[in-house]
C-alpha cells in the first residue's frame, strides 16, 4: 500500500526537468572571398571594394559584372552578388579572413582537400556554395571563385 501511495506521489510531484528541446542543426558560415560572400548587396560590395572600373553583362545570366583593376570581378543579379573571382594577377585572395598567395600549394592548404576535381581545376564546398580554384590546359592557376553549387555535388 505505501508502495502505490508513493508512486502516486511521485507522479503527481515529480520535479523531473523537461526534456530538451531538439536544437536546430548550427548553420554553415558562408565563404567570404576578399571580404565579400554570396548574397551582399551592391552597397556592401562598394563599401569593401569602392566603383568598379568596367561594367559588362554576363551574355549567358543577363546579369552585370562588376570589374575592378585589381584582379577582381562580382556579379550582380538583380542587386545581390552571385559570383566573387579574385585572379591571379590579383597575387592573394582573402578567404574567410585569411590571406592566401595564388599559388596552387597554398590555396590547396588553405582549402584542404578537394570536394571534386575538374579539368579546368579543383573546388571546395561548404553548405551550398563552392569555392573552385580555375587553372588553364597547362595547370596554371587562373582565379578563384566563389559562387553557388548548382550541381550540389
Amino acid at each position: 500500500m505505501w508502495l502505490t501511495v508513493m508512486i502516486v506521489l511521485a507522479a503527481i510531484f515529480n520535479v523531473a526537468t523537461p526534456a530538451k528541446a531538439a536544437e536546430p542543426p548550427a548553420a554553415v558560415q558562408q565563404w567570404k572571398l576578399d571580404g565579400i560572400q554570396l548574397g551582399d548587396k551592391a552597397s556592401r560590395v562598394k563599401g569593401a571594394w569602392g566603383n568598379p572600373f568596367k561594367v559588362a553583362e554576363d551574355n549567358l545570366t543577363g546579369c552585370k559584372v562588376w570589374k575592378y583593376r585589381e584582379g577582381k570581378s562580382v556579379g550582380m543579379c538583380d542587386g545581390v552578388v552571385s559570383f566573387v573571382q579574385v585572379t591571379a594577377e590579383a597575387g592573394s585572395a582573402v578567404i574567410n579572413r585569411k590571406s592566401v598567395p595564388m599559388v596552387q600549394s597554398k590555396l590547396k592548404q588553405a582549402l584542404g582537400k578537394p570536394a571534386f576535381v575538374a579539368d579546368d581545376g579543383w573546388g571546395v564546398l561548404k553548405g551550398e556554395e563552392a569555392l573552385k580554384v580555375f587553372v588553364d590546359n597547362r595547370g596554371k592557376l587562373l582565379s578563384i571563385e566563389l559562387f553557388a553549387d548548382p550541381c550540389g555535388v
